[in-house]
């Protein structure tokens, strides 16, 4: 979920809201459909997955957005401090963990997965 707002923030910081929608509406879609079928994927999944997921996150922002040496040449951007990347990554990891909590006694208590 994270990399999702980094993406999607990135992309309206500059300016580019068609790009901002289509990564929001994406990556959700796809944090969604991994929800769903979490339960139901293999153990290897859960390896290869979140690479994946990272990996694709990584091409988009190389290939879209403005690397580190460009931010910190323009006076018109700043790169965000580390305190501020790892508040929002802890946030996003917490919420994921409620989310993920819930889903899981959802899915217990109307007896889809037995604990």
């Amino acid at each position: 979920m994270a990399m999702v707002y980094a993406l999607w923030k990135n992309f309206q910081v500059l300016e580019r809201p068609r790009d901002a929608q289509q990564i929001l509406f994406w990556g959700s879609l796809f944090i969604v459909t991994l929800l769903l079928f979490s339960p139901f994927i293999p153990d290897w999944a859960e390896i290869v997955v979140p690479i994946a997921y990272s990996l694709a996150a990584s091409s988009i922002a190389a290939n879209h957005q403005m690397r580190k040496a460009d931010i910190l040449a323009s006076p018109a951007y700043e790169p965000q401090p580390i305190v501020t990347v790892a508040a929002v990554a802890i946030v996003f990891f917490l919420s994921f963990v409620v989310v993920i909590f819930a889903l899981i006694f959802t899915l217990v208590s109307t007896g889809i997965i037995e604990p």
